[in-house]
């Protein structure tokens, strides 16, 4: 069966990055709409302009929404490297070791000149088409990076950096585990883990507006400190810290120095006695009405958010929104 690239733009916040898939199908339109079931998008309208380019690609573009979709049967050669690329190195076979040989007593004889063989041709070359450049974000993002501090040497490997289009189409396919009847504080739960898991942080919790008060209640906590800050029943106010900006604002927001930022609130902190040194949180939201917020905070290492991490948790935040919209939140 063919195996086609499929490359579907961006479009926040349901898909917040660029993705080129792999898709094995009878044709192009097939694997089209292959990779929009995949990350759980609607697939285009059934007006759309179809341009077949030059290099043999097509070029779908939904009219609606303006975005283009670019398909590329793979060549054999193309399928060959990118088995190779995913492929695990093979570790160096180790040098042939020949055992010393005793010297002869005969002379040895006069060496014959002999001419040199020709070098191999080398392999044609693999050409490798670049994505197209990625469409401008339609969500707001603001991300505060903390001062230039060198990370202190690590021991061993460094830890590869996720790919984000494997990345994303993981969460893709983890999100649809969720389903239709799951009950929202579960949900609410495996989104959080998902978001601490996939950023590698210490801690996070999911905030509800209430209506009432015009604070961020905690609803899902996950951390050292969660068991007090669920015992003491802590709020945030709308608008205050950097969860309540973002909520306020519908704004993702990535901090990797809280403390020197002046919105960071510390009661929190300090009324469980827990250090927050950098906060990554993005507003839960839809329809342009804020229901609360996602965040995580510490990463681990020290290290500095990354693009790849706002996705993240945008995305999630997303999918939240939409699993409170199911569940009557």
């Amino acid at each position: 069966m063919p195996r086609f690239e499929v490359f579907i733009p961006a479009a926040p916040p349901g898909l917040p990055l660029d993705l080129t898939l792999r898709i094995d199908a009878a044709h192009w339109l097939a694997a089209l709409k292959a990779g929009l079931e995949k990350i759980g998008g609607p697939d285009p309208t059934s007006h759309v302009l179809c341009d077949i380019q030059a290099d043999g690609s097509i070029h779908v573009t939904d009219p609606g929404s303006g975005r283009v979709f670019r398909i590329q049967e793979m060549s054999d050669a193309a399928r060959f490297a990118a088995s190779v690329a995913a492929a695990p190195s093979a570790p160096a076979a180790a040098p042939r070791l020949d055992p010393p040989r005793a010297p002869s007593a005969e002379p040895a004889p006069p060496a014959r000149s002999r001419r040199a063989p020709p070098p191999p041709e080398p392999p044609p070359p693999v050409l490798q088409r670049s994505a197209p450049a990625p469409s401008a974000a339609s969500e707001r993002v603001e991300q505060v990076a903390g001062p230039s501090v060198p990370p202190p040497p690590r021991i061993g490997r460094a830890p590869r950096e996720p790919d984000p289009a494997e990345l994303l189409a993981e969460l893709f396919e983890r999100v649809a585990e969720l389903g239709g009847g799951t009950d929202r504080k579960a949900g609410l739960a495996f989104l959080l883990d998902l978001a601490i898991e996939k950023v590698d942080c210490e801690a996070g919790s999911v905030f509800l507006a209430s209506l009432r008060s015009q604070d961020l209640e905690f609803a899902v906590v996950r951390g050292p400190r969660a068991e007090e800050i669920r015992r003491l029943g802590l709020k945030v106010p709308m608008g205050v810290g950097i969860v309540g900006f973002s909520a306020m604002e519908n704004v993702s927001v990535a901090v990797s120095d809280a403390p020197r930022d002046p919105r960071f609130y510390r009661a929190v902190s300090e009324a469980v006695g827990y250090e927050t040194r950098s906060i990554l949180c993005a507003p839960i939201a839809r329809q342009g009405r804020v229901l609360g917020a996602l965040e995580v905070l510490n990463k681990r290492g020290d290290r500095p958010f990354a693009k790849t991490d706002l996705a993240v948790v945008a995305y999630l935040a997303h999918q939240a929104a939409e699993l409170l919209q199911r569940t009557g939140g």
